[in-house]
Formats: structure tokens, sequence, C-alpha cells
């Protein structure tokens, strides 16, 4: 065997292989390998073999989901509370592939996939909760490439809400939710992290409520921390100290029939609005 080209530093060196003197020689061959293409144009009196770079063409797969309930589309995050009775799920990748499989972490069914499906709706089963899908495909050919995936998920929020009001200190909660439900901005959320400016005028304060289970606040605006109280639910009224008291869970259902703990926090002064420099909840 030699290398054509092989006199040439800047030519890549291709194999030839010479055939055996003798009929008692062995069989030569020539083996293609990831990203190699060998073709055999031997005859009876040559052996040859061309030898050709192929570029390896990684395999891409693209998941889509669209989540309804009751029919109508849901954008994540989907409020707390509502139930999503059907997931349409469509996917397509840059080649074929031979093998695939759409999974999930929800304990949701699993479908059986041909190598040409591009689609699966599930519509037998609620989800309540946060849960992921992930296609995978396989193409055959055996390199690094060959594997693809992509997932998509469903979560779930609830609302936080922002807005201005007179102090509710020395208030009864039971008229907490509905003065909440009626500030300015409400959107859903899965974590107390956002960027708002302040609003209310004279003897107006601000509001922030959002669900006890993302933890305590830390407001920042510019250099500065805190601005705060959160309101304390002791004997069915809204304190800033608990002093001797037991605090009560300060609970608000959502549109969706959830119920859960909310912090709701009042700003310590009022004339909060600025629409130059943002507070920072953290």
């Amino acid at each position: 065997m030699s290398c054509e080209g092989s006199g040439n530093p800047t030519k890549n060196l291709i194999p030839v292989f010479d055939p055996p003197t003798t009929s008692s020689g062995k069989d030569v061959e020539v083996l293609a390998g990831p990203g190699i293409l060998v073709d055999n144009l031997s005859d009876t009196e040559t052996w040859r073999h061309k030898v050709t770079r192929v570029d390896i063409i990684a395999l891409t797969a693209t998941l889509a989901l669209i989540a309804k309930a009751a029919g109508v589309s849901k954008s994540s995050p989907i409020l707390k509370g509502t139930i999503v009775d059907e997931v349409n799920l469509t996917w397509e990748y840059n080649k074929a592939v031979t093998v695939q499989t759409l999974t999930n972490n929800g304990g949701l069914s699993v479908p059986t996939l041909d190598e040409d499906t591009v689609a699966f709706t599930l519509a037998t089963q609620e989800i309540t909760t946060n849960v992921s899908f992930t296609l995978e495909g396989n193409d055959g050919e055996g390199h690094s490439g060959s594997i693809a995936s992509d997932t998509k998920s469903i979560t779930f929020g609830n609302y936080m809400w922002l807005g201005h009001g007179v102090s509710k200190l020395g208030s009864s909660v039971a008229s907490l939710e509905a003065f909440i439900e009626s500030l300015g901005t409400s959107t859903i959320k899965t974590s107390r992290s956002h960027t708002y400016f302040a609003t209310g005028g004279t003897n107006e304060k601000h509001f922030i409520a959002y669900p006890k289970a993302w933890g305590l606040a830390t407001f920042t605006k510019g250099i500065f921390s805190g601005g705060y109280v959160r309101l304390k639910n002791v004997a069915g009224l809204l304190v800033s100290d608990i002093g001797v008291g037991t605090e009560i869970d300060i609970e608000f259902t959502n549109s969706a029939g959830h119920t859960e703990a909310y912090y709701v926090f009042e700003s310590l002064y009022d004339n909060q609005t600025d629409a130059v420099t943002p507070f920072i909840i953290s």
C-alpha cells in the first residue's frame, strides 16, 4: 500500500492499495468509518477503492408543546388550580431517525413511536403539577452526533400582586384578599424575583403580595435596601409586630380555586411613585 500525494505536504494523503503479486495473498478490505465513504471500483485487473471524506451532520431535534385546559391553550406558567387535560406534542429532526422516544417525568403515559411518527396527543390524564416531556432520536449512524434530544415543560405558578392604597396596618384580615386582588398589577410567576416601579401618592402605601412558598423577600432600590414591612395576621388583625401573639397564615384563593398562604408587604412610606429607579425583589 502507498499514499498518493505524499510528496506534496499540502495534499491530503489518499491510500492506494496495490494488488497482491500472487494469488495466495490475503484479501484486502477497505472499511468506511465515521466521515469516510469508500467506493469499491475494482475490476478484474485492478483493485481500486475511492476514499472520500463526508462531512458528518449532527442530528438535531425540535419539540413543540401546547397545553390545553377545556380546549383553551395555556401558556406557562399556568395558574395553579387549572387542570390541563390535553397536551399536543409535535416535533421534527433535520434528518431521518431510526429510533425515537418521548418520555416524561410526571408518571404520564409513554407512547411507543416508530421512526416516522412526528406528533402525539396526551388526552387521557389530568395534569395539575409541573411536568417535562423529553424527545430523543437516534439516526443510527453511530457517531457522536447521532443522538439528539429536546425538552419542553408545563409549569404552574400563582399570582404576584402589586399596587397602592391606604395603609392596612390595624385592619381586619378578612378584607385583605379583596383589597389585594383590586390592586393594579398581577402576574403569574413561579418565584419572588421581580423588578418594578413603585406607585402611590399622598397617604397611599405600595403593596406586594406573593405566595409564602417563595420565601421572604429582600427589597433593594439603587444602593438602598428595605422600605417595606410584612403584614402579619395576629388574631385576625394585620400588624407589623407579632408581640406576644401567634402569627396565622394569610391565605388567598385564586381564580382557579387554588388556596395557599401569602406574604403581604406594605411600604414604610407613602408617595412611592418613581418611574426612574426601580425596586428589585430578591
